[in-house]
């Protein structure tokens, strides 16, 4: 038997969120895309500085099929802080192509390493909608499977973490073509620099993403890199940032070649999308975007297209005037609606067909 992981979502350091566990238990649905009757969930407690006490987790499925999940043999168990861990196996019968549902009952009120989404095609919470959904304890889910499985790891920033792409395409590539995906994009993330800004939400803007990269090579080991990042390395400098670290169009370009180069020593197909357009956002109460900003944007874009394998998303959702089409705008003229994130999925998906890549 062989060890899938089916899902995995990256976590990070929400240290502004109080009490978000105030109700004291948490559901969760997730999309599971293969059969299996070995089933284990990853558990997330790496920003936290006191255990996640978890009183009882259980994993259930819409054919009555429900299970306890255990840690060292415990059905009630903490998680230390500053750790990762898988739970123990647990003899679990899922048919491809349903959701599992989750639900963790904990006393820990105050828990900051936290998953996000805004779409609901591959996570589902209590709270369903457009708006910011926040879910911690359980990141991955590991199941045991006959079959080997391709790996897709989605690598960016909010854009990617949101969702409104990123899980339409997940649900597709997993359902139609057995490719199994992960969720690397942490929102805020730049390529160049870690979380350094006077917003709240600094600390959450992770590590840079040219190291973290690293991690997720070593962690995951994708067979493919869906890679979307860049526009925060020109939003954030001069709104909360400071203004010095604004990179060049020559630095952005050598940072994304040193990842091309890595993933071609692994055998990893590298797929990097052009910068979208974010002319009108506000960012940190501050306008966040100029015309030295936009030419940097059309000169790493200009170089991303001479890359191998790469997706040019910013000519699919820029106008004549090089702003943001408002089919494909949420509002703040940055991040994608969930009716432009289908299409953005359905583009990539038709891309990575027409190459041969899936």
């Amino acid at each position: 038997m062989l060890t899938t992981t089916t899902w995995l979502h990256t976590f990070t350091n929400y240290s502004n969120l109080n009490n978000i566990n105030s109700s004291g238990h948490q559901i969760l649905k997730i999309f599971q895309p293969v059969d299996t009757k070995k089933i284990r969930l990853q558990l997330n407690n790496l920003y936290d500085e006191v255990p996640l006490r978890i009183s009882h987790l259980e994993i259930s499925n819409s054919h009555q099929n429900k299970a306890s999940i255990t840690l060292n043999g415990k059905t009630e168990f903490a998680i230390e802080p500053r750790l990762v861990q898988w739970s123990d196996w647990i003899d679990f019968n899922s048919v491809a192509n349903e959701f599992l549902t989750i639900k963790i009952t904990s006393p820990t009120q105050t828990i900051h390493s936290l998953g996000m989404t805004i779409s609901n095609d591959l996570i589902q919470t209590e709270v369903q909608g457009p708006d910011s959904k926040y879910f911690y304890g359980v990141s991955g889910i590991q199941v045991q499977t006959e079959t080997h499985h391709k790996r897709l790891a989605f690598f960016g920033d909010s854009l990617t973490n949101q969702g409104n792409f990123s899980a339409p395409l997940a649900v597709n590539l997993e359902n139609q073509f057995h490719i199994m995906t992960a969720n690397y994009g942490i929102s805020g993330n730049r390529i160049l620099h870690p979380g350094h800004s006077t917003s709240q939400w600094s600390k959450s803007f992770g590590e840079a993403g040219l190291t973290r990269f690293d991690h997720m090579l070593v962690d995951y080991q994708p067979d493919i890199v869906i890679f979307m990042e860049g526009i925060n390395d020109l939003l954030h400098p001069g709104t909360g940032s400071p203004i010095e670290e604004l990179p060049t169009a020559d630095a952005i370009i050598k940072a994304l070649t040193i990842l091309k180069n890595k993933c071609m020593r692994h055998g990893i197909t590298f797929i990097p999308m052009t910068i979208t357009p974010a002319w009108g956002n506000i960012n940190d109460s501050l306008p966040a975007w100029n015309e030295q900003k936009e030419n940097l944007r059309l000169a790493i874009n200009q170089a991303i297209l001479k890359m191998p394998h790469s997706i040019d998303l910013a000519s699919l959702t820029s106008n004549e005037e090089n702003h943001l089409r408002n089919i494909f705008d949420c509002g703040d003229h940055v991040h994608f609606s969930i009716s432009g994130g289908f299409i953005v999925a359905h583009y990539i998906q038709e891309q990575l067909i027409r190459r041969k890549i899936i």
